[in-house]
């Protein structure tokens, strides 16, 4: 069974590159620059990318729930709670130091532990039914979270209120208000004919091309110093699967948004907002009309809901 696992998330997480399988990267660019509707202003990109302090780096650590299953080195939360006055000078000094582009992250830093979750009511004999788990290491993980802390500020007012996942300040209730009041807004004996489509894209987080993730990133205003951060985290991982204790084979990730990272949920909001820019901007596709606002779509993460007449 490990085997097939091994192969099944290989392939995942090493989708076909080839000519023929991506749009050109001409088109690609042209699309996310036409959809990408909303940029960082100068204040806020300086802020974001300014060194990171002590004070944060703190922040990330006390923001972090305790108890979780540590990554490949073993090292646990508390162990790095103890020793954090003696680790956080290094920490910051690596995670600062990469920002000169002769520095990045080994390798090993960058392996993850795969643990597989059942999704409910599905075949337990069909690999696809697992949602694959990240375990990360720690000095990882609390790279990132700062990154996220920093960033959760700015990401309102980059990610169009359609989208309620992830994103400070909204809930998943907003939609479901949303998608009632126009069920009912629809009922209305004069009103058009209309089409809620539900639909929820299949392994969404783990077929993100980073490709189209950073060129995102970088037409939204996005400096330098941060995506030499959000770079690192993407410049080598790898994992391995693990089954009732017993470890895979490592091997190589080339795409993807990883499930049990902090950051990965903000950067998955971001790179799906072109493609819902596209959605509402689009004059042959007719939303619901209430007032003066036209309803097309409504998200919560890869959980999208159309609107239309």
């Amino acid at each position: 069974m490990i085997a097939l696992l091994q192969d099944h998330f290989t392939h995942l997480y090493n989708l076909p590159q080839e000519a023929g399988s991506t749009p050109p990267p001409s088109l690609m660019l042209q699309f996310i620059r036409k959809n990408v509707h909303t940029k960082l202003s100068l204040s806020q990109r300086t802020a974001l990318e300014a060194p990171f302090t002590i004070a944060e780096l703190s922040q990330a650590i006390k923001k972090t729930l305790t108890g979780k299953t540590p990554g490949p080195d073993g090292f646990s939360l508390r162990y790095c709670k103890v020793f954090f006055p003696s680790l956080a000078p290094a920490w910051l000094a690596a995670f600062n130091t990469m920002t000169q582009g002769s520095h990045s992250l080994p390798p090993q830093t960058l392996a993850a532990t795969i643990t597989l979750i059942p999704k409910p009511g599905k075949d337990p004999d069909v690999c696809a039914n697992y949602r694959p788990i990240s375990l990360l290491n720690q000095d990882i993980k609390l790279f990132a979270k700062i990154i996220a802390l920093r960033l959760a500020r700015y990401i309102p007012g980059l990610v169009h209120p359609d989208q309620a996942g992830f994103v400070p300040g909204r809930e998943a209730r907003d939609n479901t208000v949303r998608a009632l009041n126009l069920i009912h807004s629809a009922s209305h004996p004069k009103s058009e004919p209309t089409l809620l489509l539900s639909t929820d894209a299949e392994k969404a987080f783990d077929r993100v091309r980073w490709t189209f993730l950073f060129q995102t990133l970088r037409c939204m205003g996005f400096g330098p110093n941060l995506m030499a951060w959000i770079g690192a985290l993407y410049s080598c991982p790898s994992a391995r699967i693990n089954l009732n204790g017993i470890l895979s084979p490592s091997f190589p990730i080339r795409n993807g948004t990883r499930q049990g990272c902090p950051l990965s949920l903000m950067l998955f909001a971001l790179t799906l907002e072109p493609l819902l820019q596209a959605v509402r901007t689009n004059t042959s596709i007719h939303g619901i009309k209430v007032g003066m606002q036209h309803h097309k779509v409504a998200a919560y993460a890869d959980d999208l809901l159309f609107l239309l007449v």
